[in-house]
């Protein structure tokens, strides 16, 4: 809608509402025991933010620049960080729930960034990221797909339930 004004003003917003939860999830990070066990994929939501705002500021000023770059970085230091702390996650990990959703989003905002990323450094390296984050990307979205579907009756309510008939299509 060629609003940059309105742009910069909400995208200034929420970078400073980041820096907030950044610093509260950051510090939880460290003391992963606050935070009940089935929620913490929901941890991964940490990077997506810098993500998407890379992705925002390339759509504000219509290049890839510095700026965008610098943001795609810190959302791949994140994500990074996530990752070589698999032991966070191996106890939600045991059995299915609905936080496992959690994954997609920030992981396919990731795939996104590391596309324009890719298109603007036109490197080998930033095409092996890319296509990394891509086939990570499909692979969870097509996984959480199957363990929903796998483990969709467990999680609707029974016939006999109250909210059973608003389930009905």
């Amino acid at each position: 809608m060629d609003w940059k004004e309105s742009a910069v003003c909400l995208f200034s917003l929420g970078m400073v509402h980041y820096l907030v939860l950044f610093v509260t999830l950051y510090q939880r990070l460290s003391g992963g025991d606050r935070l009940p066990v089935l929620l913490r994929p929901v941890f991964f939501l940490f990077f997506a933010a810098p993500g998407v705002a890379s992705l925002a500021w390339e759509s504000i000023v219509g290049d890839f620049d510095t700026f965008s770059k610098m943001l795609f970085f810190l959302s791949l230091f994140l994500f990074i960080s996530l990752v070589c702390r698999p032991a966070l996650f191996k106890r939600s990990m045991r059995r299915f729930n609905v936080a496992w959703w959690a994954y997609s989003f920030p992981v396919t905002v990731l795939a996104m960034a590391s596309t324009n990323y890719a298109q603007q450094v036109k490197g080998t390296v930033s095409h092996i990221i890319m296509l990394i984050f891509l086939a990570l990307s499909v692979l969870v979205s097509f996984s959480l797909t199957v363990f929903t579907l796998i483990n969709s009756k467990m999680l609707l309510p029974d016939n006999d339930h109250p909210t059973a008939s608003l389930l009905i299509v």
